[in-house]
Formats: structure tokens, sequence, C-alpha cells
């Protein structure tokens, strides 16, 4: 009886700390960011 105690009390640590995590908020990026790319000169910079 004892270990199943101690086994349905870890499942329990492991899923509230899976739900925890799930709503920490995450690092939001502030500002877009736009790098110019260069175009091909004859073919309109398609690779194929």
């Amino acid at each position: 009886m004892s270990r199943l105690l101690l086994l349905i009390v870890i499942v329990v640590i492991i899923i509230g700390g899976l739900v925890y995590l799930s709503t920490v908020p995450k690092a939001q990026p502030t500002h877009t960011i736009e790098v110019a790319v260069p175009q091909g000169a004859t073919n309109g910079g398609n690779a194929h």
C-alpha cells in the first residue's frame, strides 16, 4: 500500500510540473527581423 501511495504522489508531482511548465509565459519577439534578400541577375533568384 505504501508503494502504491508513493507512486501516485510521484505521478501527481510529474503531471503538476508538466502543467506548470506548459503555462509559463514564453519569450516573445518584440519586433520582426527583416533581411534584404539579393535577387539573381539572370533568373530572378529562382533556384530551379
